[in-house]
């Protein structure tokens, strides 16, 4: 009993952090929602990994696991949009509804900055569609949840980066958060392949996840964390060099 609760553990902490970072988001607490994200994602790593290792990978701990993944990897990165989309200038509109004498509900939104959930319900989409995988494939179908996570949580560290302050004009507008918003839907769910970092034998399978850390490791030495939605993007390439080309 006690070894089946030790890969759910870290599914509810990946829940936890899932939580934490959609609250920081909301606040503008954007550093803090991206560490939170990235607690997440490590925790999601490790209760697969104690479940194999275990022997206790069970059809419950697969759909919690999905259920939190949409909290860390879905919901988070929604709310870090809206967001984006507020401090892009979007006008929120106050709305006023009378069911009942007496009784109004208002409340005030930004209509346009709702696009940001289309993250959310990308995200969903996909975990979905995860789920109903029965043969493990040597590759992603689709850029994984918790890497679109990152790559969006990371947007406002590109925005602040002493050296990128010049991007801000081109990169906080409707217009292009609009297209970040698609694209990132798009990547979740299409059915490119995108490799994996683990080792399945070979030094070629070695290649392209050692020019991902050679890239990561420069970016990172030049613009720190800003660097991260970069390296998704240089992922995303990477892979479709190699299946492109049968590399």
């Amino acid at each position: 009993m006690l070894k089946k609760a030790v890969p759910h553990l870290f599914t509810l902490m990946n829940l936890l952090c899932g939580c934490l970072a959609t609250f920081f988001a909301f606040s503008h607490q954007f550093n803090a929602a991206l560490m939170f994200v990235f607690f997440g994602v490590f925790f999601d790593f490790f209760d697969g990994f104690f479940a194999r290792l275990l022997g206790v990978e069970s059809a419950l701990g697969v759909q919690l696991d999905s259920l939190a993944d949409l909290i860390t990897s879905g919901l988070a990165p929604g709310v870090l949009m809206y967001q984006l989309f507020v401090i892009s200038g979007v006008k929120s509109v106050d709305y006023t509804f009378t069911l009942i004498p007496d009784f109004a509900f208002v409340f005030s939104i930004a209509p346009v900055a709702i696009l940001g959930y289309s993250i959310t319900v990308g995200a969903a989409f996909r975990l979905a569609k995860f789920n109903l995988i029965t043969d493990p494939l040597p590759y992603f179908k689709g850029l994984p949840a918790p890497a679109n996570a990152l790559m969006i949580m990371g947007l406002p560290l590109i925005f602040r980066h002493p050296y990128l302050l010049n991007l801000n004009d081109y990169l906080i507008n409707p217009v292009s958060l609009t297209v970040c918003c698609f694209i990132s839907v798009f990547l979740m769910n299409t059915h490119w392949k995108m490799f994996t970092l683990k080792f399945t034998g070979g030094m070629k399978s070695l290649l392209f996840p050692v020019l991902l850390l050679m890239a990561a490791t420069g970016l990172f030495l030049l613009f720190g964390l800003a660097s991260l939605s970069g390296i998704i993007i240089i992922y995303i390439l990477l892979s479709s060099i190699k299946y492109m080309f049968k590399i």
